[in-house]
C-alpha cells in the first residue's frame, strides 16, 4: 500500500479542496470554477494550442497522457512512460483501448479512467508536471490548475491540408523538446513504407485493396475524404484502395447487401470491431459470397490497431501490411 508523505504542499492541498467541491456539486459550472494558480515556471517553453498558450516546463518528467491514441501513442514512439493514461475500455476484457501504444508501454504507470472522464483527484495525487488532453472539453480549466495542460488538436499538412498524424506527432515532440527524435521515427517509417513498396515490386501497379468495419449490428467502409490512418498509409505506399460514397446527409451509409459487392478488392481488411473469429465472417452471407474471401485473400485486423492515430499505430499497421500483402501466398 502506497504511504503519503507528510509534507504535503499547500497548493496541492487547496487544489484538491477545489476539485473535491467541484465533483460533489455535479451541477456546477466548470467555467466559473476558480482555483488557485500555480506559481511560475522559472524555466519552460510557451506552447500555443486551441486553448490558449501554456509554459511547459524544459524537461517534464511527470506527464499525464489523456489522449491515448494521441499523447500517449507519442510517447511510445518517443520512448517516454507517462505517470498516468486514459484508456477507452474497447475489449471486453475492460483492458483495451489504447489505440496505438501497447500495455507495456503504460507498465507502471496509473489508470485514471477514460478519456472524457479522467479522476481528478487521482491525477492531483500524483503531481504531474504536463498533461496532455483534448481541445474543447470542460476539465480543461481543472486540470490547468493541477498542472501545465496542452490541447492536441487535429492539425493538419501544410501540402494536402489533410488531417495528418505525422503533424501532431511533431507537435508533439516539439512541446516535449524531442524534435530530433520524431524526425528520426519518421524516417525509419518512410524507410519501411520504401521497403513495403520495394517488395511489392511490380504488383502494387495492379493491387486494390478495401476495408471493412464489422461491428455488433453494423458494417462500414469509410470515404477516403476522411483520411482515417490506414488510408493515409495506402496513399503513402501508393496502394490503391476502395473507400465507401457519401450519401446525401454528407455520410458514409453502412454497408448493404446492395452494396458488398463494391468492396471485393484483391485484398480485403476486416476490422474486427465485434471480436469474432476467422469463421464467423465466412459464414456471414454479405462477407462469406465475395471472390476476395473464396480466394483466401480477406484478413481479421484488430480495431484498435486500425483505428489508430499515431505513429506508433501506423507502424503496427504496417505489420499486418507487410505480413498480408507480401509475406501471405
Amino acid at each position: 500500500m502506497a504511504v503519503l508523505k507528510t509534507r504535503f504542499p499547500m497548493r496541492y492541498l487547496l487544489l484538491a479542496i477545489a476539485i473535491s467541491t467541484v465533483l460533489v456539486a455535479c451541477n456546477f459550472n466548470l467555467s466559473n470554477t476558480i482555483i488557485a494558480a500555480k506559481p511560475a515556471l522559472e524555466h519552460c517553453r510557451i506552447v500555443k494550442h486551441d486553448m490558449g498558450e501554456t509554459c511547459v516546463p524544459i524537461n517534464p518528467q511527470r506527464i499525464v497522457a489523456l489522449t491515448p491514441e494521441r499523447s500517449l501513442d507519442h510517447l511510445a514512439a518517443l520512448g517516454i512512460k507517462p505517470v498516468a493514461y486514459t484508456s477507452y475500455a474497447m475489449k471486453r476484457d475492460k483492458r483495451g483501448g489504447l489505440f496505438g501504444a501497447s500495455w507495456n508501454d503504460v507498465l507502471g504507470a496509473k489508470y485514471v479512467g477514460t478519456p472524457y472522464e479522467p479522476s481528478l483527484e487521482k491525477i492531483l495525487m500524483l503531481k504531474p508536471d504536463l498533461i496532455f488532453s483534448y481541445p474543447g472539453l470542460g476539465n480543461y480549466q481543472l486540470l490547468s490548475a493541477i498542472a501545465p495542460t496542452v490541447a492536441i488538436s487535429d492539425l493538419r499538412d501544410p501540402v494536402t491540408n489533410q488531417v495528418s498524424f505525422k503533424e501532431m506527432f511533431r507537435y508533439t515532440a516539439k512541446t516535449l523538446g524531442q524534435e530530433e527524435k520524431a524526425e528520426k521515427v519518421l524516417r525509419q517509417y518512410q524507410q519501411r513504407v520504401d521497403r513495403l513498396k520495394e517488395r511489392l515490386g511490380d504488383r502494387l501497379q495492379h493491387l486494390e485493396v478495401a476495408v471493412i468495419f464489422y461491428g455488433e449490428g453494423f458494417i462500414y467502409a469509410v470515404s477516403n475524404r476522411a483520411k482515417i490512418l490506414p488510408l493515409i498509409i495506402f496513399d503513402d505506399i501508393g496502394l490503391r484502395y476502395k473507400s465507401s460514397p457519401i450519401d446525401e446527409n454528407n455520410s458514409e451509409p453502412p454497408i448493404s447487401i446492395e452494396t458488398i459487392n463494391e468492396y471485393d478488392a484483391d485484398v480485403l481488411f476486416i476490422v474486427d470491431v465485434a471480436e469474432r473469429p476467422y469463421s464467423f465472417y465466412l459464414q456471414q452471407p454479405l462477407i462469406g459470397s465475395l471472390n476476395v474471401v473464396k480466394n483466401h485473400r480477406a484478413y481479421v485486423v484488430d480495431p484498435e490497431t486500425w483505428s489508430a492515430q499515431g505513429i506508433t499505430g501506423a507502424n503496427k499497421i504496417l505489420d499486418d501490411l507487410e505480413k498480408y500483402l507480401v509475406n501471405s501466398p
